[in-house]
């Protein structure tokens, strides 16, 4: 892969890392539950890259049974991702949320070999228990019960799902365009959260649907489909390691416009966090 190739995979994925670092502020912009949120979006988005693909006369579906199943294994995926990390927002901050996410360098380095043949080398190894110990000093006590304890629980469920989703994708779809991938997983995403459409009350003032709206067009059709591209040029430990630079971005992003303050912890665990990406992007760039 030529210099200007990588410069270019490293800038769309930094584009779409900080793309997605703004969806965790729509916990907190949006009055309405994490299912509400979460449905709204694969809604739109599913919509959205629906129209995409027809208007670039593209396929929608995969041509067999097994991709197909691999994109609605991984749409479910991404669903209860997202349920888990909206949730983690709210109970705990969107610092915890997008900080305990970010273990999931950690889960890949570790469970990438068992998907493809590759063993993960001890500098992938410390690049991942660095991230970790960024996270951990972030983290204040544990006390089971309360709502930080149980919005930490969450934040680790969404980085589990997310990286499980990530290595089934990457097994299955990364022979098919991005937008084809993301379109499949946010209809199955929207499919088995429809539901929720029965128990709850449809937003329609415009106060709550048009960022639902923009959340669903921009910061996900759009940012995931750029991920998911980048993602499939890279190494998921390699793009699990860059990804790590995203609770940095959503921390500066939450205290521009929520005016949360970063805390000590968050300053010194953020640094942790940065250092382990800038890292890997150098290693990234060394590689042939």
């Amino acid at each position: 892969m030529s210099s200007e190739s990588k410069t270019k995979i490293f800038l769309e994925f930094q584009f779409a890392m900080i793309l997605i670092s703004g969806n965790v502020l729509f916990a907190k912009l949006i009055d309405e539950s994490v299912w509400m949120i979460t449905f709204g979006r694969t809604f739109f988005a599913s919509a959205g890259l629906y129209l995409f693909l027809k208007w670039r006369d593209k396929p929608i579906f995969f041509p067999t049974k097994t991709e197909n199943f691999a994109g609605l294994g991984s749409g479910i995926l991404l669903a209860v991702h997202w349920i888990f990390f909206f949730t983690s927002a709210r109970l705990a901050s969107p610092a915890i949320a997008v900080l305990t996410l970010f273990t999931h360098p950690m889960v890949t380095v570790f469970i990438e070999p068992i998907y493809f043949s590759s063993r993960p080398r001890w500098k992938d190894i410390l690049l991942a228990l660095l991230i970790l110990l960024g996270v951990g000093i972030l983290i204040p006590e544990f006390k089971p019960g309360n709502d930080l304890f149980l919005g930490i629980i969450a934040g680790l469920l969404s980085s589990l799902t997310f990286a499980f989703r990530n290595l089934l994708s990457k097994k299955y779809l990364s022979h098919h365009s991005s937008p084809q991938v993301m379109f499949v997983q946010s209809l199955a995403s929207a499919f088995i959260l429809a539901p929720v459409c029965y128990s709850e009350t449809i937003p329609i003032e415009i106060k709550s649907l048009g960022p639902i709206f923009l959340l669903g067009i921009f910061f996900t059709a759009f940012a995931h489909t750029l991920y998911v591209k980048s993602m499939f040029q890279l190494k998921l430990k390699t793009a699990g390691i860059l990804s790590g630079i995203q609770p940095v971005y959503s921390i500066l992003l939450a205290w521009l416009v929520l005016g949360d303050i970063p805390s000590y912890r968050e300053l010194i665990g953020g640094t942790l966090i940065l250092i382990a990406g800038t890292l890997e992007t150098i290693q990234f760039k060394k590689e042939t």
